[in-house]
Order: C-alpha cells, then sequence, then structure tokens
C-alpha cells in the first residue's frame, strides 16, 4: 500500500505541517522500496514507514534537533557485518537514501491538489530536483501542472516513462526524484456475509477503497463493515450497478453473496461489463451452473483466491487479497514504460 495515501488522509483531516521523509533510491537489499514515506508531525508523532523499524528511531532523533528545515538528503549505508552498524542487526543490507523536506503552507495545498486528484482517479507524476529542491506535481495529459518547478520545458511522456526513484532527466541536465501516484484501485463486493467482513478489513488496509453491496440491511451496514468506503443496500440490478455503483474498466469485482439465484443474476449483470477482475467465490463447476455453460469465459476468476489451502473466512481472505495485489501490482508495473 502506498504510504502516501494515509500520509494524505493524515494531512487533509489534521490540517498538519511537518516533516516528510521518503525513500528515494535503494541498493541492494532493503525492506521498503522508492516511494516508502514518512510524516514527521510537529508534536513527535509519525505517520508511515520507511523502513522495518530500523532507520525510524534514527530518523525521529535527527528531525526533533532541527534536521529537516530545509530539503535533505540522509544516506544510511545498511552494508555493515555487525550489530552495532547499521548493517546485519537491522535486517537490511542495502544503502537507502531518505529526502527529508519540510511540508510548508504552500508544499501543503500542493498535497491536498494531489489528493483531490487521486480521488478523481487522475494518476499524478511527481518530480522533484535533487539540487535545489524545486518539484512539479502533473498529469499525464498535461491538463493539471503545479508545484515550485516551471514546468513549460518539461516533456511530460519522458517523465511518465521513467522508474520511481533517482533519474537522470535530459531536458533539465540534472538528476530528480520521479514517483508515480495511482489512485487507489477499487474493489466491490457483491455479498455481505459473515465471510466477507475479514475480507473487507484486510482489502481496506491493503490500499483498495472497497465497496460492499447487498440487498440485505441487516447484513450490510457500517456496524459490520466499519472499514468499507461505500455500502449500497439494493437488488442486484442493471439500475443499481450502472448508476449507483457504476462499474468501471479499473474496477475489482467480487460476487460473494452464497445465493445461487442472485449470484446468477450479477453475472448476467456482469459478464459483459469491461472490468479488470471478476471474480466468483466457489468452485468453477459452481460457476458453469450459474452461466449454464460447459466452458467458463476467460474473464470470470474462479475459484478466487492464491491456491494456499485457506481455511476459513480469515485464510481464505488472505488468499483473494493476496491474489488481488498481485495483480494490482502486475498491472502498476505495466503503466510504467521502462
Amino acid at each position: 500500500m502506498e504510504d502516501m495515501y494515509e500520509i494524505l488522509d493524515e494531512i487533509y483531516f489534521n490540517k498538519l505541517k511537518g516533516v516528510l521523509a521518503t525513500v528515494i533510491h535503494v541498493e541492494g537489499s532493503a525492506y521498503k522500496k522508492e516511494g516508502a514515506a514518512m510524516f514527521f508531525k510537529d508534536d513527535g508523532t509519525q505517520v508511515g514507514l520507511i523502513s522495518a523499524g530500523c532507520l525510524e528511531e534514527d530518523l525521529a532523533a535527527r528531525i526533533q534537533n532541527g534536521f529537516g528545515q530545509q530539503t535533505e538528503t540522509i544516506v544510511y549505508d545498511m552494508r555493515g557485518y555487525n550489530d552495532l552498524s547499521w548493517g546485519e542487526g537491522s535486517g537490511c543490507n542495502g544503502i537507502i537514501e531518505v529526502l527529508v523536506e519540510p511540508v510548508d503552507a504552500t508544499y501543503y495545498e500542493h498535497l491536498l491538489k494531489l489528493k483531490a486528484l487521486l480521488e478523481k482517479g487522475i494518476a499524478v507524476t511527481f518530480m522533484k530536483c535533487l539540487s535545489t529542491g524545486s518539484y512539479l506535481f502533473l498529469t499525464e495529459d498535461g491538463h493539471y501542472k503545479f508545484g515550485s518547478l516551471r514546468g513549460e520545458s518539461i516533456n511530460i511522456q519522458e517523465c511518465f516513462r521513467l522508474r520511481n526513484g533517482k533519474n537522470y532527466l535530459s531536458m533539465l541536465k540534472e538528476e530528480v526524484y520521479i514517483h508515480h501516484y495511482y489512485p487507489k484501485p477499487r474493489l466491490i463486493i457483491f455479498g455481505a456475509g459473515k465471510d466477507t467482513i475479514p475480507l473487507v478489513s484486510l482489502a481496506a488496509q491493503t490500499g483498495f477503497t472497497v465497496t460492499v453491496s447487498d440487498w440485505r440491511p441487516g447484513l450490510c451496514n457500517k456496524r459490520n463493515f466499519p472499514n468499507a468506503d461505500v455500502l449500497v443496500v439494493g437488488f442486484p440490478s442493471t439500475e443499481l450497478i450502472e448508476e449507483r455503483i457504476k462499474v468501471s474498466p479499473h474496477d475489482f469485482v467480487l460476487i460473494v453473496t452464497h445465493h445461487f439465484s442472485k449470484d446468477a443474476q450479477l453475472l448476467a449483470y456482469l459478464l459483459d461489463k469491461n472490468i479488470r477482475y471478476l471474480g466468483v467465490l466457489g468452485s468453477s463447476r459452481r460457476t458453469k451452473r450459474l452461466l449454464g455453460m460447459e466452458q467458463l469465459p476467460s474473464n470470470i476468476r474462479t475459484p478466487i483466491g492464491l491456491s494456499i489451502a485457506a481455511e476459513g473466512p480469515e485464510e481464505i481472505a488472505v488468499s483473494i487479497v493476496a491474489e488481488l495485489i498481485q495483480l494490482k501490482n502486475q498491472l502498476m508495473r505495466e503503466k510504467v514504460h521502462l
């Protein structure tokens, strides 16, 4: 999950300014990669993670002593081989570069713009010049450009082709940090049984925006699903799916009602829709019966989840969410042309 999602929420809801720390380059082994971020509040509390706990204490102490009042980079060399160094004792074995920058009033407003664009489903690329600290947020269509760096001479397509991390940008003739922020993927779950509860909770914790739909208000409610972003109570229908939920090509959709006729109706509505992932709980034999077909269409995943011999709601939730994460990350990598 992108640490920045949580950080943006914290900044937005609490109107916070502080210090933002971001991993911008990794050589060798590290628990987290480029883009991992932490926000240090003025009261000393923190949001996000940049490592497995190896670096946070040191970084917090530096910031408490005044580090981060201007844009600076810390290099942690984790390749040592004794427990008194940053190496073997920390569990990492690489070099990690961390960019530390103050979030002032201007940067705060730009981060809120980033949050608003992501919530509208718009991907945003962030570029920061490491020599000057100037930065730019931009969208692939060029419609949005904002930041402290003038964007007139920026080749947007070149920026979008670069990997997350440090890059040499030929148009500026200098080294920059690039990060591609994508909107949270949406997971739509039809069915609000008890086994859906851990599934919704785990999906929300791992970076999905979750919509739960069911025709039973006694099940589909905030008490059962406090982590769901949207709850839609209603009978499966074209109106419900196309008007109240509005499925899109970017959505992951699961059918888990345990009700044969409802599952059949949902599949009939969704089968021809352009959806990133359409999964049906149960065996492939049952799904064939739902469709009245001997051969399942290639766009249906059934049974859902990675094959880990899962038993019980919690383990099944892990297997399903693991499969969704695998596909999500694969698709994210394909978006950046290497």
